[in-house]
């Protein structure tokens, strides 16, 4: 008997797939659902319960509960009650558990192959302890981009497409974020079921997502009735109190109940605890409060479309996954928008899940009964790509750290010119392939909702100082309140932020990292010298080099690159830091229209070169 399994490990839920001797992938039925939840509770003699068991458990004491571990992964650790959890702990057992539900289903045989799904942007550090996480449960593991595994499930679609093409755009609304890929189908390499696809390009929104939008509704309630009793209603959201925090729990299971609904019916009621009155909420309440994210979703989409080079009338089709897909306006003004008509299921929790097995390399019993070599051995299966490998061999004892690929002699220094960055594959193989990280992870400050809960973002307010801060890679920054990360690019280890009322508009910030094979505090000539070198050759497009530049209250390299974008001709300014051996450059593009006045990307500018740290 052979066995694979796939498991798509999610923000709220997790979805599991299991193939016996090559049939169908069946979607594996946990607690009665075709979902299991990924919460988990540690109870104080140190059982970890996971799924539904959790839920039920998280009643008794919330602060031992998480209810979404998918969030925490660039934390280190939990603290649940009064006992500290590896991260890596934490998402094995739910791995743990799926793969255990799944081997039941195949009457308890061993798993030949496990495949798991992450976003595409995810860069080698979560990749790393995400397969950490997962390796002790099958002889061969594979990671699998979502957004790959979901367009091979929607394969079949192409055969309805026009001849030629060959690329669609997957639109991942789950629990905790917002993930746009543009995927393009390239020419099948050996026995596979599906042809292999590539991922161009992927915008993400971390801040937005299914938990976030329950966030929205029980900020609506509470303007509501909030009237009624002010000190309870405070108690309600944010008590620490055991009561308080059973309460809000049944308080938030119904506010997600109440979204469901939503996606079927155009009106509800929310049940509310004494002394508040049960409210009444409909679906336009509901797009009332979500119109400027949903909006920013679809923005996203026509920007990772842009980015790959594309419009979308040259796409094959766009396709809806995630849990929150199902809420009717996301279809609605994904066709106004981008002028196709989006393809979803009944259950777009599951299409990552059933995708990623077919995405994978097929088992044939009838000949070995086994794997195929390269499979087994965990080497990269060239019909799925994504911005890391896609499948790498288990690590085992002590891993020497990898210089990243910018510190290849075959890196310029200077970044490619914007927006559109153009790589051929053997330089994102290479790149890939460098990238076998063993850092020690950073702790990253998070967002915390209202049940004191981390939201599935590395982005953390700060009121009193006016800012946001991101923590990425090995560098920390804050960004002025209402920026948002647009997108990145894990090859670069680069972040980009925007002004979240202007996504895809001519302001704009990159923050890219490369690892240097030398300490640049030290050697700071020798640093200045190699940029300087690459400056010189990169053409007429860069100009004004500063070796002695001061901004923001740092020393600083500055020099200014010429763009076009679809707004017209800008002016990135780069600003570059060494720290020993981390080189970080800062670009601020700015529309070349503006003619002297201030504009939103300056202060935007000042504000994360001024409060830039290296961590690493």
């Amino acid at each position: 008997m052979t066995v694979r399994v796939a498991v798509d490990f999610g923000t709220s839920s997790t979805c599991v797939v299991v193939s016996v001797d090559g049939r169908e992938p069946q979607v594996v039925v946990v607690d009665g659902q075709p979902l299991m939840s990924s919460a988990l509770y540690l109870a104080p003699d140190g059982t970890l319960f996971v799924g539904q068991e959790a839920e039920r458990h998280a009643a008794l004491d919330p602060s031992r509960y998480e209810p979404h571990p998918k969030r925490r992964i660039d934390d280190g650790q939990l603290l649940l009650g009064n006992s500290v959890l590896p991260v890596t702990a934490a998402i094995r057992a739910v791995i743990g558990r799926a793969v255990a539900e799944a081997r039941r289903v195949a009457g308890g045989a061993p798993v030949d192959q496990l495949v798991v799904t992450h976003p595409a942007d995810w860069g080698g550090v979560r990749a790393t302890v995400l397969r950490s996480a997962a390796s002790t449960f099958a002889r061969s593991v594979i990671l699998v981009p979502e957004p790959v595994a979901a367009a091979v499930f929607h394969a079949a679609s192409f055969a309805r497409q026009e001849q030629g093409k060959d690329t669609l755009a997957v639109i991942d609304l789950g629990g905790g974020t917002v993930d746009v890929s543009v995927v393009r189908r390239v020419p099948q390499v050996g026995q596979r079921i599906a042809p292999g696809y590539q991922v161009l390009a992927t915008r993400g929104d971390p801040n937005f997502g299914g938990a976030d939008i329950d966030q929205l509704i029980v900020e609506h309630i509470g303007r509501q009735v909030s009237g009624t009793d002010q000190e309870a209603w405070d108690h309600l959201v944010a008590g620490r109190d055991l009561p308080d925090r059973r309460r809000r729990r049944v308080l938030w299971q119904d506010v997600r109940n109440a979204k469901e609904t939503l996606s079927r019916h155009t009106y509800t009621d929310i049940p509310l605890p004494s002394p508040f009155p049960d409210v009444h909420l409909t679906r336009a309440d509901l797009e009332n409060l979500i119109a400027k994210q949903i909006a920013g979703t679809v923005d996203l989409a026509n920007a990772a479309i842009a980015q790959a080079g594309l419009n979308t009338a040259e796409l094959a089709g766009i396709f809806l996954v995630g849990g929150s897909s199902r809420i009717p306006m996301v279809a609605r003004l994904v066709h106004q928008r981008c002028h196709l008509i989006p393809t979803i299921l009944d259950q777009p929790e599951t299409v990552v899940a059933r995708g990623a097995l077919r995405a994978t390399a097929v088992i044939d019993p009838a000949r070995t009964g086994r794997l195929p070599a390269e499979v087994a051995e965990g080497r990269q299966d060239p019909a799925v790509s994504g911005p890391h490998p896609v499948s790498t061999p288990v690590p085992t004892g002590p891993q020497p750290i990898q210089p990243h690929p910018f510190a290849d002699p075959a890196y310029t220094g200077l970044p490619p010119e914007r927006p559109r960055r153009k790589r051929a594959p053997a330089v994102l193989l290479t790149g890939a392939l460098l990238v076998i990280v063993a850092l020690v992870i950073t702790l990253v400050l998070v967002t915390k909702g209202g049940d004191g809960q981390a939201s599935p973002t590395s982005t953390t307010p700060d009121p009193a100082l006016n800012r946001r801060e991101i923590a990425q890679y090995d560098y920390r920054f804050a960004m002025p309140p209402d920026w948002k990360q647009t997108g990145g690019d894990p090859q670069r280890r680069e972040v980009e932020i925007q002004p979240a009322d202007a996504v895809g508009g001519p302001d704009l910030v990159y923050v890219e990292e490369a690892v240097l094979t030398y300490d640049s505090t030290a050697d700071r000539i020798r640093a200045v010298t190699k940029l300087r070198a690459d400056f010189d050759a990169a053409g007429a497009k860069f100009t004004d080099f500063d070796p002695d530049a001061h901004y923001a209250g740092k020393d600083v390299v500055h020099y200014r690159q010429g763009v076009t974008t679809n707004t017209g001709a800008a002016t990135i300014d780069w600003y570059v830091v060494f720290q020993k051996t981390v080189q970080v450059s800062i670009g601020c593009r700015r529309d070349d229209a503006g003619g002297g006045t201030p504009r939103r990307a300056d202060a935007a500018c000042e504000m994360v070169v001024g409060t830039l740290t290296v961590v690493g």
